[in-house]
């Protein structure tokens, strides 16, 4: 009773609010329809979002939409980039022979099923000599629809059956041919000793032809029935 008595009766029986009292509800009703509007909106958009994002999943399907013949350890999902973890495709080349082709990881965009970008690439490709030549680089761009690999720093070619060994900036590989195409300059290794460096170079005929072009530098060791070894200088 002492608490109502401080307030003063206002016609129709009503209480009579202090001016102050008054301002503040008025400023709390406010606010509370700006924040019931707000959360209106959030939930509209918020659903909107969802239903958009999972009919993107549904349509595009990007898991299912990995090259047929890509095996990988775990992928996962980062807006429309998949991730792919020790990505692995293999196939048989158009003689026949068998290639291998690994990353570390990779990534591929849902909106270009075909093409994966590869880090610590590591392939193996079999040639009609029944050798295998092994291809390394930091990193690969693959393209399932061609079976053709764009391979960029710390190129290595090296086939230990062979003994030949190739370094490279970068090259461009045709699984299915087993052709080797680079427009950098090339460094070749033998088992013999003997090198080869030149400005390009390109591999064809299934391994067989391997041509080298612009400044070419060869050191050529052969071995003497005499004195053990010999070894002779050219360059064109």
């Amino acid at each position: 009773m002492a608490d109502l008595a401080r307030f003063r009766a206002a016609p129709g029986g009503g209480l009579d609010l202090s001016v102050g009292q008054s301002r503040r509800a008025i400023r709390v009703a406010r606010l509370h329809s700006v924040f019931v509007r707000y959360l209106r909106h959030f939930i509209v958009f918020g659903c909107s979002f969802v239903v958009l994002a999972l009919g993107i999943i549904v349509l595009f399907d990007p898991f299912q939409r990995l090259p047929h013949n890509l095996s990988v350890t775990d992928v996962g999902l980062k807006g429309s980039v998949v991730t792919l973890k020790s990505p692995k495709t293999t196939g048989i080349r158009s003689d026949g022979e068998p290639f291998e082709l690994t990353g570390v990881s990779g990534t591929q965009d849902i909106l270009n099923p075909h093409v994966v970008h590869l880090a610590g690439v590591d392939a193996k490709i079999g040639l009609d000599d029944a050798t295998t030549a092994r291809v390394t680089a930091d990193t690969g761009i693959y393209d399932s629809s061609e079976d053709v690999v764009w391979l960029r720093t710390n190129v290595r070619i090296k086939n230990d059956v062979s003994g030949y060994d190739m370094h490279l900036r970068t090259a461009t590989v045709d699984l299915n041919s087993s052709a080797f195409v680079t427009e950098e300059p090339v460094f070749v290794t033998m088992d013999s000793g003997s090198t080869i460096s030149a400005d390009r170079m390109d591999i064809t005929d299934n391994g067989h032809k391997i041509s080298f072009e612009g400044q070419v530098n060869s050191s050529i060791v052969t071995g003497d029935a005499d004195s053990g070894t010999s070894s002779a200088e050219a360059s064109q």
